[in-house]
């Protein structure tokens, strides 16, 4: 049976589709990566529970940033039309209403 402590060296249909999807996002890999070493203090650096949170929320704090920064770009390109050459973008017409008719008399 396998522990959270001691995961088994055969990857999961999950852990497959995790790899894949981090694979599109080299960055973003690059960033989770870097937080799992400061997790497991490979530097050796974080000697105390101050130490550490600070790495962790910090790393954490780098890797919301460059994620939200790649959901923008990546919305904003979805959302633009594609401009047709030669047509002219619409926008606020520059009339001010209805003329005011003549007083009654």
């Amino acid at each position: 049976m396998n522990s959270p402590l001691s995961p088994s060296l055969t990857p999961t249909a999950a852990t497959l589709a995790l790899a894949a999807r981090l694979q599109r996002h080299p960055q973003l890999e690059a960033q989770v990566s870097a937080l799992l070493d400061e997790v497991e203090n490979r530097a050796g650096a974080l000697n105390t529970g101050d130490d550490a949170e600070d790495a962790i929320v910090a790393r954490t704090h780098q890797i919301g940033q460059h994620a939200l920064t790649g959901w923008a770009e990546q919305r904003h390109g979805a959302v633009q039309p594609t401009r047709t050459p030669g047509l002219r973008q619409g926008g606020k017409k520059n009339s001010a209403g209805r003329r005011p008719s003549a007083p009654s008399s």
